[in-house]
């Protein structure tokens, strides 16, 4: 029986987020320049001779679904218990009903980080493969978005599987009658680089439920005028955001990065906490050129442009807060199928 095993990256968003949500982007048009990361989501789907076994090991949470059960267990795939809606969606998409979806994921959920787009764009790319459906980057994206945004209707943006979907950097925008353009960012290699070496994340292991900030913003736009002045500022970020990838010029994004990061703050009162701001300011007087919280709000990962030179120092600083950092390393795969074999039936049984 086929084994088909997919992985797509997780993403950090330097510009332009929160313009991906619908209900402003349908009225304004929005615009992000995002970079997928090396951190990502595994999915393994193998068949089964009997029942349908959603599985996601990394939260001890396993259901399987008998035939008996799967027309009425199948209908309302959002209804499924917390970790297994996507892998209910998908398969309830790609027809599966005798197979065993599993995924795994490398990127703290709740972070920021894009974890739910990547487990949902690894299920998409490995269910496609298993059932002999050729999907490119661009309808592996289009799926993924329409099961979290449509089928499962969670109040996120866009710009999540279009970003884990074709890896890179990318400016990604979306116009007022649905149409998303995803348009490679092209930078040199010294600046990719220079780009790498300049960027760290931080996470104290919080994590928020971004449907809370997102709902908020979703409320405030259509009423609110300095809710769209902040996100019309936060869309003309993502432009020069661009150009400065393009220029190489690192002092600029991070100074960017820092002005998205001000207006995001305009947009409501949960979207940041006293302890993110704490050690933003921490990292700021010891050389950062900017930085800013990933996601939607309320906590996750703290993204940090400082020049090598100073980041030592601002690891142990950030770290006396109980912070932990990492480097960024960009993804430029995308959605891939890493692996593709027969296993025995017996195996499943």
């Amino acid at each position: 029986m086929p084994t088909v095993v997919a992985r797509a990256p997780g993403r950090v968003s330097l510009a332009g987020g929160g313009t991906d949500l619908p209900v402003y982007y349908e009225r304004h048009g929005g615009a992000v320049v995002s970079l997928a990361i090396t951190r990502g989501a595994t999915a393994t789907i193998t068949d089964r001779v009997s029942g349908l076994e959603l599985a996601s090991p990394d939260h001890d949470v396993r259901e399987l679904i008998t035939p008996e059960k799967y027309a009425r267990r199948m209908r309302h795939p959002f209804l499924s218990r917390e970790f297994v809606t996507l892998h209910k969606a998908v398969a309830w998409h790609f027809g599966l009903d005798h197979a065993r979806l599993a995924t795994s994921s490398e990127i703290p959920a709740g972070g920021g980080l894009g974890a739910s787009a990547a487990v949902c764009v690894a299920l998409v790319t490995a269910a496609a493969s298993h059932v002999g459906d050729t999907m490119d980057h661009w309808r592996i994206a289009q799926t993924a978005a329409r099961i979290e945004m449509t089928v499962l209707r969670r109040p996120c943006g866009k710009q999540d599987p279009f970003v884990s979907a074709f890896g890179g950097i990318n400016m990604i925008e979306f116009l007022r009658d649905g149409t998303t353009t995803v348009t490679p960012v092209r930078i040199s290699p010294e600046t990719r680089r220079a780009l790498e070496s300049h960027l760290l994340l931080f996470t104290n292991g919080a994590r928020r439920n971004s449907a809370v900030p997102l709902a908020e913003l979703a409320r405030r736009i259509p009423s609110d005028g300095q809710t769209s002045l902040a996100l019309s500022e936060l869309r003309e970020t993502a432009y020069l955001m661009r150009t400065a990838l393009e220029r190489g010029d690192i002092a600029t994004i991070g100074a960017l990065v820092d002005r998205g990061w001000r207006a995001k703050r305009q947009l409501h009162g949960h979207v940041t906490t006293a302890e993110v701001d704490r050690a933003y300011a921490l990292a700021r007087r010891t050389g950062a050129f900017g930085g800013k919280l990933c996601g939607g709000g309320m906590g996750g990962a703290l993204l940090l442009v400082a020049p090598p030179e100073r980041q030592p120092e601002i690891r142990q600083v950030l770290a006396s807060q109980g912070w932990r950092a990492q480097h960024v390393v960009i993804d430029d795969a995308g959605a891939t199928v890493v692996a593709s074999a027969e296993r025995t039936a017996s195996a499943e049984l």
